[in-house]
């Protein structure tokens, strides 16, 4: 039966009143539950003025401040700061590493780490990690990319303009390329796969539905629980790598399938490669932002005599990088890329006597030992055995005496690869 033009118009009206009494009804029912509100909460956080975004407090597993702790103690012997590496994503909050270093140190370790977060975030999120009085703080810092964190969020958020260079020629550099195509773009292109992501400033009727409807977010939520039921099924070794393959030939421009008969995974070094391109003026600038914010974190932990360490953590390529006989030629350009980061990372950190760990040999050795340390699949986080290579390298150093590394010798490298204050 056609419905003429008044009873379309009262079937409308009458759906906009249902779908704003469910919308009142679920906001209500929020507001008075807990356990409710976590039906809305999205992994991706709430949106922070100084920080971008920010875990929300209400999804599951969750603390009050909304980082991934049991709950917020009143003291911390150790905080450790740091992106997804840290926090652990696709492990269980337990196998997360500073979970891990937490039972195996004795000591209460509270985690603030955050998908997205680079050390200039740290520096925003240094007032709260001394306030739970720690003893030793540790930030992670991560090479896949905290250079285009930290750059994204002092040159495109605004934040922490102290941290920017000085310099006129790469200020220019930096705007010229901007122009040519937003880094936050092609970085967010590349993640998705060829993509075109919504602009952080445009219109998104995603986005707004995300952040204010409820009935959006139990959609969500119903979706996401699906997945993890249709994954948790596809639970073998042999099925996850069925789905790893199956997704790397529908990405063949942005994934690469890597087996050696032993070890296998699929790598992305397209996207890595956006995110640590030091030829590029806005990542090789991230860099520089990183160590500034680094700098400043110790000069800070020295002021309340806190032990100040930052662990290095490599990409999932670099750490395979010795077994893959025949490599792409985005994967070479991504680890060579890597390796002058911590080159340059290692000598300032050496030059200004900061304390540091380097991630990179115990996860190559676990390979050494045929324990894969990251998942068969696309992802770049490590796994649980991954994490607690991590753990039980970062508890064997704490063990023993602190100890400052020794000057580097300055050599007349190029002045893109010198030490900076």
């Amino acid at each position: 039966m056609k419905l003429n033009k008044r009873q379309a118009f009262f079937a409308a009206v009458l759906v906009l009143l249902v779908i704003g009494f469910l919308e009142i009804t679920l906001g209500l029912l929020a507001f008075v539950s807990p356990r409710v509100d976590q039906l809305f909460a999205t992994s991706k956080g709430t949106p922070d003025a100084r920080l971008g975004h920010r875990p929300d407090p209400a999804y599951p597993g969750h603390d009050r401040k909304g980082f991934r702790n049991p709950e917020v103690p009143a003291k911390a012997h150790i905080v450790a700061l740091g992106d997804s590496q840290t926090y652990g994503t696709g492990v269980k909050p337990e196998d997360a590493w500073p979970r891990q270093l937490e039972s195996m140190a004795g000591k209460t370790v509270y985690s603030m780490a955050y998908g997205g977060y680079g050390p200039a975030h740290s520096l925003i999120l240094w007032d709260e990690a001394v306030a739970l009085s720690p003893k030793i703080v540790i930030e992670a810092f991560y090479a896949g990319n905290d250079l285009f964190d930290s750059f994204n969020l002092v040159y495109n958020l605004g934040q922490l303009p102290e941290l920017k260079s000085s310099d006129p020629q790469l200020q220019a550099s930096v705007r010229e390329a901007e122009q040519s195509e937003s880094i936050a773009k092609h970085v967010s292109r590349m993640y998705l796969k060829g993509t075109t992501p919504v602009t952080r400033d445009g219109f998104s009727p995603r986005r707004l539905l995300s952040r204010h409807s409820k009935i959006y977010g139990l959609l969500r939520r119903a979706r996401n629980e699906s997945k993890r039921l249709v994954n948790k099924r596809n639970n073998t070794p042999q099925e996850k790598w069925e789905m790893a393959k199956a997704y790397a030939a529908e990405h063949p421009a942005y994934c690469q399938v890597f087996s050696d008969g032993q070890f296998k995974t699929v790598f992305t070094s397209e996207y890595r490669l956006s995110a640590l391109n030091l030829g590029d003026p806005r990542i090789a600038e991230g860099l520089q932002i990183s160590l500034r914010a680094i700098h400043r974190m110790h000069e800070l932990a020295a002021t309340r005599n806190i032990r100040f360490l930052v662990v290095l953590v490599p990409t999932k390529e670099t750490v395979f990088r010795r077994l893959w006989q025949h490599p792409s030629m985005s994967y070479l350009s991504l680890t060579e890329n890597e390796e002058r980061a911590w080159r340059i990372t290692k000598d300032f950190l050496e030059y200004n006597s900061i304390e540091y760990l380097d991630a990179l040999p115990v996860l190559q050795e676990q390979l050494a030992t045929g324990i894969q340390p990251y998942q068969v699949s696309s992802d770049g986080h490590p796994n649980e055995h991954g994490h607690k290579a991590i753990a039980k390298f970062v508890a064997a150093h704490l063990e023993s005496p602190k100890t400052s590394p020794a000057p580097a010798e300055q050599d007349t490298a190029a002045d893109a690869d010198k030490p900076h204050r």
